[in-house]
This record gives C-alpha cells, structure tokens and sequence, in this order.
C-alpha cells in the first residue's frame, strides 16, 4: 500500500524519484580525463558532467580518478568559460576530498587553490562546493593551516550568513563542519578570531531559528577556540564585554552537547589568571553545580574539569566550598568513571589548599574517597594525588583535627545503623551475616576493593544532614 501511494506522488509530480544511480563502466574513468583535457567547451561538459556523477559512486572510484591524473584537467575546467563545467569540476573536486588517500594528493597538486577561488565565485551553488572541499581537505592536519593562512575564513562566513537568508540549514551545518574542522588547528585559532568569525558563531549559538545541531557546532568551535589565550581578550570584549556572561549563560541550556562545549569553554578560559576569578564573579559555579547534579556522566565530566580549572585559584577554592561544592562532588566520587573520579581527586587537592576549607572537606566526609583512592585508585597518579590531599587535609590543630573525624565518623556510623534497619529485618540481617562486607572483628583490615568502596562510600555518611556551620 505504502509503494503504490510513493507512486501515485511521483506520478503527479508531489513527490520526487529517487536519483538513479547508473554503474561506473570500465574505462569511464580515463575516457572522462583525457575529455577533461580538451580545449572543446562541449568536451569539457561531457567531462566535467561525468566526473561529478562517477565521483559520487565510491572512494574506490575517487582514488582511481586521482590516481589516474584527473586533478589536472578538474582544476584546468574551474577556469573554464562555461558556468556549468566550472561547478561540476568544483563539486567533484569536493567529492574527490572526502577520501583520505586524496587529500595529501591534492595538496601537493595544488588543489585548494581552486577551491579557496571557488569562495569567491559569483555563484552560491560553487561557494557551497568550494566551502564542503575546503572542509573534507581540511581533515588533513597540515591542509587547514594553509587554508585558514590563505584567507578563506572570511569567504566561509559570508557563505554562512547567505545560507542564513536562504534559510537552507543542511549548508549552514556543512558550514559549520567546515569551520569545526579548521578551527582545529592550533595556529589558526588567534586568525580566525581575527578575522571575525565570533559574532556568527555566537549568533548561531543564542538564535531561536537553529537546531541544536547548529548550536553544538557553533559551540564546539568556540570552546576549541578558546584554548589559545591570545583570544581570551577578544572573547571577553565580544559585544560590550558580554562574551564570558554568553558562555556562562550556555552552561545552563537545556541540550547537554551545547553545555557541555560552553563547560569546556570554561575550563579553557580559567587558565587566564585574569579570567579565573572573574568567571566566578559572574556566577559560573551555580550552573557548574547543576551540572554536577546531572545523571549523564559526560555532562558531569566537563562540570569536574572546569571546577577544577577554577579550584586552582586560592579565591576560587573558598567560594567554591562556600557554594556547598562539595557534598555533590562527594557523590560522584564513586561513580565508576575514571575520568570523573580522578578530576574530583584533584578539586579536592586544589580545595584542600584553603586552610578555611579542610574543615569542611572532612566534615562532609571527603577523607571517604580519598582513603579509598589512596589505597585502591587505578593509577598511580591518582594514588599520589590522594595520599598528598590526605597529608594536606589533616595539616589542622590536633584537638580541632580529632574532633572534626570523630564527629564525622559517629555520623557515619549513625548513617549505616539506621539504614540497616531501615531496610533490613532483624531475621533477615541474621542470615545475610555471613556475607557482609563489614570487618567482624575490631582492627581487622578490608582487603578486598569493593569492600572497602562499599564501606567509606556507603550512603549512610553525612552528606545530607550536615551544615558548613558545623
């Protein structure tokens, strides 16, 4: 039934058909090329018109039209006096790219440079070729600085803007993948910002016309550029200095992938010691908790990272655990996830710096994890870090020392009994004796890692019911 009405459609025009596909025959290929090579403008169509079918067909097919001398006659015919064959030869020459065993070719064959005109070129149908070759050669580490070097930065973002008064979304997001993929190199983030690229970025970002697709690009390739601090400047000053309160803002947006690139932005910024504190000064650290909050680990991941970028400021750490930081980032301690718990380890030993806050470090019980992980963590590095925290944590005056642990591990204790008999009955509690992970005996030591995380993570400690006041 589906079929007859997909017919019916195409019949009267409503619906189109599909492009048929027509198979690549043997000696296409060279017959294609040695056409391409022709002074004829009839000649060049039929060689220009084939080779952006046949290019199309697989990576099979595009390396033998490189490997067969077909980059000559393709950049000859982006001069050709025919619009037709100009736009065929750029398309194919876009679709020669996207084979990793071409793009080295073509720029040692001096391929881009048509590419890089075709930005230029009075036709919108060339600029999108020339803008999606520009960003399958730029997969190719040593292709994206000389593409940025050679200007095309400014043709890129004009062709974003046309597409935005085109309304056509699939080339702004070719676009974007194009401005992505150059953004990566390091030397070209400071030209890029140079060369004004922030204010379309930030406009896809905060428009309510773009997808979310749209805004993880945009945002992405400003988090990417904010790794070079010779942009720091320029990112504060964007548009009557609102840049870190728009990156901020992000941190807070409903679609985790666009927060998460404005968190990673975050954590590139701190690196500034003129940015770290104002960051929090406009309010980063609430959003950040938020983010911590977040049941997706990766959300969670970027929220640690740039936490810790921030913790390594001393004014930082003190406002950080005056937020009431610290108990969230004790329940992610144990998530599982490397990544997660070696970031916290390291806030932790950055907040442990404050003398103001070891007191409330140990309060809340963040002795737990560090113990666990300067026993049993999965790397040496993150055993080194939680043995040091610990030496820095218990740097208190002795009585003040004690009584902040014995507090802390009555409440502990309290914790676990009425948990366990909140949920388990007295009889039940008999038998499961056996297999309970508590030591039986006084001063016997937990050998075994689960054990042990099952001990000092237990949701039975004094996250919840405790107070910095305290």
């Amino acid at each position: 039934m589906g079929a007859t009405v997909i017919k019916a459609a195409q019949a009267v025009g409503i619906e189109e058909k599909p492009e048929q596909k027509k198979p690549v025959l043997p000696g296409e290929v060279e017959k294609s090329i040695a056409l391409g090579r022709s002074a004829l403008i009839r000649n060049q169509k039929k060689a220009a018109i084939n080779l952006a079918r046949i290019s199309k067909d697989s990576d099979r097919v595009r390396n033998h039209i490189v490997d067969e001398g077909g980059l000559g006659p393709l950049i000859q015919m982006t001069h050709s006096k025919s619009l037709e064959v100009q736009t065929c030869a750029v398309k194919t020459l876009a679709e020669l790219a996207k084979t990793s065993n071409n793009r080295q070719k073509m720029l040692e064959n001096g391929a881009i440079l048509p590419l890089l005109e075709g930005l230029k070129h009075k036709s919108y149908e060339v600029r999108g070729a020339a803008v999606a070759g520009l960003g399958q050669i730029g997969r190719l580490e040593e292709a994206r600085f000389r593409v940025i070097a050679e200007g095309a930065t400014q043709g890129i973002v004009k062709f974003l803007l046309e597409g935005d008064k085109d309304n056509s979304l699939e080339d702004e997001i070719m676009c974007l993948e194009t401005i992505y993929q150059l953004s990566q190199h390091p030397k070209n983030h400071t030209r890029m910002v140079k060369d004004n690229i922030l204010p379309a970025l930030f406009d896809v970002v905060h428009s309510s016309l773009k997808s979310n697709k749209h805004k993880t690009l945009a945002m992405k390739t400003i988090s990417e550029l904010c790794k070079h601090e010779g942009n720091h400047k320029k990112i504060m000053d964007f548009d009557q200095q609102s840049g870190i309160k728009r990156i901020i803002k992000l941190c807070e947006y409903y679609h985790d992938a666009v927060r998460i690139y404005a968190a990673k932005s975050v954590e590139f910024l701190a690196v500034n010691p003129f940015l770290v504190q104002k960051l929090t000064e406009e309010g980063v650290l609430d959003p950040l908790k938020d983010m911590i909050k977040s049941d997706k680990q990766n959300v969670v991941a970027a929220a640690v990272h740039a936490l810790c970028a921030l913790a390594r400021d001393s004014q930082n750490q003190v406002l950080i655990a005056r937020k009431n930081l610290i108990p969230h980032l004790l329940k992610k301690a144990n998530c599982g996830v490397d990544e997660i718990e070696q970031g916290i380890t390291l806030t932790l030993a950055l907040l442990a710096q404050s003398n103001i806050n070891r007191p409330k470090i140990m309060f809340h019980g963040g002795f737990k994890p560090l113990i666990y992980n300067a026993q049993y963590g999965k790397t040496d590095e993150v055993r080194k870090r939680s043995q040091s925290v610990l030496t820095s944590l218990f740097k208190l005056p002795g009585a003040k020392r004690d009584e902040l642990v014995r507090r802390a591990a009555n409440k502990f204790k309290e914790g676990l009994k009425m948990r366990r008999t909140s949920l388990v009955s007295k009889e039940e509690y008999r038998e499961s004796k056996a297999v309970q992970v508590f030591p039986r005996e006084e001063g016997e030591l937990v050998t075994d890692s689960l054990q042990a995380s099952q001990l000092i993570f237990g949701q039975g400690g004094n996250d919840e019911d405790s107070s910095d006041e305290d």
